[in-house]
């Protein structure tokens, strides 16, 4: 996994949200826009293939984790509670007949309930958008590192002798048998499980060349192959995830001379068509000629 996964994806997202949002919004305003960042945040974790699957999960719960922390907490904050406002009960004259509307106590309630308003909207709660945002990148750099630490670190290779390979000691102990022994069924016994045992317990294939894995392969060619196809002279070793251990050798047949002139004409220095053999000057026309040849220092002679 890389450093500052999250931090660094909410790079681009926090510069959104603070064009978007007022620098003092409330506190509905930002809490629906934050939860839609911080979801797209985790989806983008969940479906990024680059990464493996257990660290897809981690990404994904951490920021999980940090939503709801951040999204609860903006849920919960709430305008503080106005007091009921009393009003001193007016001082009427003996001698005054309330009317309905007028200086009742009608009229003193709806007072006081356009004052309750007024007080509601003044004392709003607001967000401070950039503090706010500077804690969620902080808290998602603080995930990051935590997830960072929490990686089991690759094991360390520690070189073996060959003396101390217990296994290899056998292998090396079998082929001298078998060499000494001038068994080559006991050779190809034991070479054919090592290949066995290479994919089993070490994940390494032993490849062949078929046409389709030229890329594991150096191509050759060769005088005596025939067929047209290309034939394995030493096998690939790849490991399971694709690595190439040793790269792998395939011949195939190597293109002939160019065909000779067949031409009947009488080309100079052809022989052909002529009746004369170029290189020994013998008569060659048919019936006309004899052959001689000296066999143990006698002449013999065959018409």
């Amino acid at each position: 996994m890389s450093e500052n996964y999250l931090s660094g994806a909410f790079r681009q997202p926090r510069t959104e949200l603070q064009l978007a949002l007022d620098e003092q919004t409330g506190t509905e305003h930002v809490t629906h826009a934050l939860r839609a960042v911080l979801t797209r945040l985790g989806r983008l974790a969940e479906d990024d293939r680059d990464l493996d699957a257990s660290v897809r999960r981690q990404l994904s719960a951490a920021v999980d984790l940090l939503r709801a922390a951040v999204v609860g907490t903006l849920s919960a904050v709430r305008a503080p509670a106005v007091p009921e406002p009393r009003s001193p009960r007016p001082r009427r004259s003996p001698f005054r007949i309330p009317l309905p509307g007028f200086g009742s106590d009608d009229e003193e309630r709806r007072w006081a309930r356009e004052r309750e308003e007024d007080l509601l909207r003044s004392r709003r709660p607001v967000v401070h958008t950039g503090s706010l945002l500077d804690q969620v990148q902080a808290a998602l750099e603080a995930a990051d590192r935590l997830l960072a630490e929490a990686e089991v670190p690759p094991p360390v290779r520690v070189p073996i002798d060959w003396h101390e390979d217990a296994e290899l000691v056998n292998l090396i102990r079998d082929l001298m048998t078998a060499h000494s022994e001038g068994d080559g069924e006991l050779a190809l016994r034991r070479i054919d499980r090592l290949r066995k045992d290479l994919a089993l317990r070490h994940d390494i294939e032993v490849v062949d060349f078929d046409g389709s894995n030229e890329w594991m392969f150096t191509l050759g060619t060769s005088p005596g192959v025939t067929g047209g196809g290309y034939r394995t002279t030493q096998p690939a070793l790849v490991m399971r995830d694709g690595r190439i251990l040793r790269r792998g050798e395939a011949v195939g047949p190597s293109t002939g001379p160019p065909a000779p002139d067949t031409d009947t004409g009488t080309g100079t220095g052809t022989g052909i068509g002529t009746g004369t053999d170029t290189d020994t000057g013998h008569d060659e026309r048919s019936g006309q000629g004899s052959e001689s040849y000296n066999n143990g220092g006698k002449e013999h002679n065959h018409d």
